[in-house]
């Protein structure tokens, strides 16, 4: 059985960003995303639905409510507001249904409304042993996470260099569990030029999209950025030791690094065991740093750092760092 996890949304706020919509008399009821899938190529629907990708994916934007998912497309030039939206935006669309190559759209959309942003995503968890079951129709349009992968082959049989645009590529080798990289997905985070993690399991977030002139089967995962290629289950994982450094009598900035982004805590004290003192910086980063001030000179302080994402926490053990000989100086923190 396919582990699911579906998107709770809360669909309200402000409209930020809109069409101009139908009239009150035109404008179709307001269904769930598989309510609307029912309905049928040629059918004009509207749902509300959390974006699931940008412009990393060009013209077409996919969007997912706690039961299904559905692709949308437009050209930006054609219709304000339509290109600046991102994954987590919260939207009310409406717009007739089309099969693009098997692919279930919208297109033309008639009309959408930003609700809001920064919805949070949460993906269908499906081990890489269970894989081929996911790629089906009931899971088009959705974010999948695929769990557990070793590595990615290109169709030959080859390990996967550095990942190339409009390429097709193998999870595991399994047959018919592909994985398409994208051409506009480039820059800094972007998919093409990535290399993907060798040497230990990672995790592959991406769409369930389709590509099947017949119109059944040819489903694909489409990966977004290269952190939807994600190693260490997703935690933050210490890569580097904290170390402290710019050391004076009164304080020291501690640094370390994580596998993964996450926030920057750190507790200390005079004791190992009682470490009541606690630091936090919320920013979400894999290069660590914190100072801590207002110290006694020439003491030693055992050090907790530790770094939180959705994930879960990852701590290290307490190290003892020490201060500078000399005079106290100025009270307060600073990160």
């Amino acid at each position: 059985m396919l582990a699911n996890v579906f998107l709770s949304v809360l669909l309200i706020g402000a409209s930020t960003a809109s069409t101009t919509p139908l009239s009150n008399a035109a404008a179709p009821p307001v269904l769930t995303v598989k309510a609307a899938r029912a309905q049928g190529v040629g059918s004009t629907v509207t749902v509300r639905a959390v974006v699931l990708n940008g412009a990393e994916m060009g013209n077409i934007r996919y969007v997912q409510d706690a039961e299904a998912g559905l692709a949308l497309y437009a050209q930006p030039a054609k219709l304000a507001g339509y290109g600046a939206l991102q994954a987590g935006d919260s939207i009310q669309v409406t717009g007739q249904l089309k099969s693009y190559n098997g692919l279930l759209e919208m297109d033309p959309i008639v009309s959408f409304h930003k609700l809001a942003g920064g919805r949070r995503l949460r993906a269908v968890r499906v081990p890489t042993t269970q894989a081929s079951e996911a790629y089906a129709e009931a899971n088009e349009g959705r974010l999948l996470e695929i769990t557990g992968a070793t590595r990615l082959l290109t169709p030959a049989g080859t390990p996967a260099g550095a990942l190339t645009g409009n390429a097709n590529y193998l999870l595991d080798g399994q047959p018919g569990v592909l994985v398409r990289v994208g051409m506009a997905s480039t820059g800094t985070d972007g998919l093409v030029g990535t290399v993907v993690p060798t040497g230990e399991p990672f995790d592959v977030r991406g769409i369930m999209s389709q590509y099947s002139p017949g119109g059944t089967g040819g489903y694909q995962l489409l990966p977004r950025l290269a952190s939807d290629f994600v190693r260490g289950g997703g935690l933050p994982r210490l890569t580097e030791e904290p170390v402290p450094v710019n050391v004076s009598a009164t304080g020291f900035t501690v640094v370390y690094s994580t596998l993964n982004p996450g926030d920057t805590r750190i507790r200390f004290g005079l004791d190992a065991k009682q470490l009541k003192e606690v630091r936090l910086d919320p920013t979400q980063t894999t290069h660590h740093s914190l100072t801590l001030d207002d110290l006694i000179p020439g003491t030693t302080y055992y050090v907790e750092v530790s770094s939180r994402n959705a994930a879960g926490t990852e701590t290290a053990t307490p190290v003892p760092f020490i201060t500078a000989n000399g005079k106290r100086g100025r009270i307060g923190t600073k990160n």
